[in-house]
């Protein structure tokens, strides 16, 4: 049956919508509330901001108003401007700021949230983030910081709630880094490698449900709850230090991961400096999220462990290497985190991310992706050590740092390829002994088929006792074990980009 609707009827009912509509306007577009306090820094006490080293108000041209954040960062530390603001739980916020200098950071850290972003210009560059707050979270510290002796500027920092979230979001912490292409990546005279997968493809950070979330408080809570873990399950850890050698060993699943998940004040120590602060053997498709790691002989150990996700951890002040992905752990991601002060033994054994194992090829780590860290200073080895056995992974948009290289066990270098098949793009590294990026040979046929491209190195006050130093150091070019160095590189002193016989195309 049709109902006819009388045509004043109709007329009133549209007009009677329309006032609605524009009575809700005001109210939509005042919705995003501004959380952060002097965003534009135009108060010169710089209130409530809270900064570390130098750092003022300048007026000398800020992106808009009349004044903007000038920061200069020391010799050893990164100047940063933090301010704490209240938030709601399972909620979207839009994180932005606009910067200019070199390698400024935009990050926010709180329980359950931790992410970041960084530019590199010399004009003002906006920074975006978005992120969702955990079913805990109540409290975000945004922070700007810039880079070791490198001036930065900050202005119009902002933070506003995009609305609350029904169920769980996947994680945006994951950078957008762009994923290498099979046809980049194979040389004309080798068969093409298998794709490295992106990060931006990566297991989601937040894939547990939020209905199952365990909090802890305590070492023995914490030892309960990793003993305890099922497919799907959040641990929740307070912040605060929780002491001993923490170990994972249930297995999640593709479907459930399980997440350990904390603030970078949720910090696992032990004070003998023996052990593994944590270690994850046979646990495969965990994320590990935002706390930090220190103290023991190695860091964070994945072992025999597939999928397994490092978002946005510390690691610092381990007497070895600081994450390990061995004993065919494949598939891991380590992202957004922060790596220093390894190897304090200074032995030449303290690489700030190890992948593999030494002198064998039965440790098929394989595609592991290290994807905007940020490693150093005070690594007691490579920044990155890539052995052989080890094939298709990816590192990307990563800040190096090798103040600490020792040269006792060869380390010196930010990155030493052995395996087979790596992209090595958009890194930006400063201070090595000899060389920025090297790759060898020790077993026949491995240390082959690398990809550089787009990396920035600047070798300035490199002291290492090898004569010529290069960017790219590629020891082992043949047509039988090829490498690939893009015109997009860029070297800072030293003698030049690339060794002599290696093409740059």
């Amino acid at each position: 049956m049709t109902h006819r609707t009388h045509r004043g009827a109709t007329a009133a009912a549209v007009l009677a919508l329309g006032s609605a509509v524009l009575a809700l306007l005001p109210a939509q577009a005042g919705a995003a509330t501004e959380l952060l306090g002097n965003g534009g820094f135009e108060s010169a006490a710089l209130s409530p901001w809270s900064c570390v080293g130098t750092a003022a108000t300048t007026t000398s041209a800020p992106h808009s108003g009349s004044a903007a954040l000038s920061a200069a960062p020391g010799a050893g530390d990164l100047a940063p401007c933090s301010q704490s603001v209240t938030v709601q739980p399972n909620t979207g916020y839009t994180l932005s700021a606009w910067v200019k200098g070199s390698y400024v950071t935009l990050a926010a850290s709180g329980t359950g949230v931790s992410t970041s972003t960084w530019a590199n210009a010399t004009g003002w560059t906006q920074l975006t983030r978005t992120f969702t707050t955990g079913p805990g979270t109540t409290r975000v510290t945004v922070t700007l910081s810039g880079w070791y002796g490198s001036p930065y500027q900050a202005d119009d920092v902002s933070l506003t709630a995009i609305g609350a979230v029904p169920s769980t979001p996947p994680s945006s912490s994951a950078p957008a880094t762009p994923s290498p292409s099979a046809t980049a990546s194979a040389s004309p005279s080798a068969p093409t490698p298998t794709p490295t997968p992106s990060a931006s493809a990566s297991p989601s950070a937040s894939a547990s449900p939020s209905g199952d979330t365990v909090r802890v408080g305590t070492a023995k809570e914490l030892q309960a709850a990793l003993s305890a873990a099922v497919p799907g399950r959040t641990i929740q850890l307070a912040d605060g230090t929780y002491t001993g050698n923490f170990k994972i060993t249930t297995p999640g699943t593709a479907a459930a991961r399980i997440t350990l998940t904390g603030s970078p004040n949720a910090v696992l120590s032990t004070t003998t400096g023996g052990g593994y602060g944590l270690s994850l053997t046979g646990a495969s498709y965990w994320t590990v999220r935002g706390l930090t790691v220190t103290g023991a002989q190695k860091g964070i150990m994945v072992d025999a462990s597939d999928y397994v996700v490092l978002d946005g951890v510390t690691v610092h002040h381990t007497t070895m290497e600081g994450v390990h992905f061995r004993n065919s752990s494949s598939h891991g991601v380590l992202r957004d985190s922060t790596v220093h002060d390894t190897g304090t033994a200074h032995d030449g054994k303290g690489e700030g991310v190890y992948v593999g194992t030494a002198n064998t090829l039965t440790d098929k780590s394989d595609y592991v992706q290290i994807v905007g860290n940020t490693i150093g200073p005070g690594i007691g080895g490579e920044n990155i050590d890539l052995k052989e056995g080890t094939t298709g992974g990816l590192v990307s948009g990563n800040r190096f740092d090798g103040n600490g290289l020792t040269n006792v066990n060869y380390d010196d270098s930010w990155v030493d390829v052995k395996g087979n098949d790596y992209v090595i793009e958009n890194n930006t590294g400063v201070r090595t002994m000899n060389d920025g990026y090297q790759t060898h040979t020790q077993q026949p046929g491995w240390g082959c088929r690398t990809v550089f491209r787009g990396n920035a190195s600047d070798l300035t006050g490199a002291n290492g006792a090898n004569a010529a130093k290069y960017a790219i150091d590629v020891t082992n070019y043949s047509a039988d074990c090829p490498t690939t160095v893009t015109a997009d590189n860029t070297v800072t002193g030293g003698a030049a980009l690339v060794n002599p016989g290696v093409p740059v195309g």
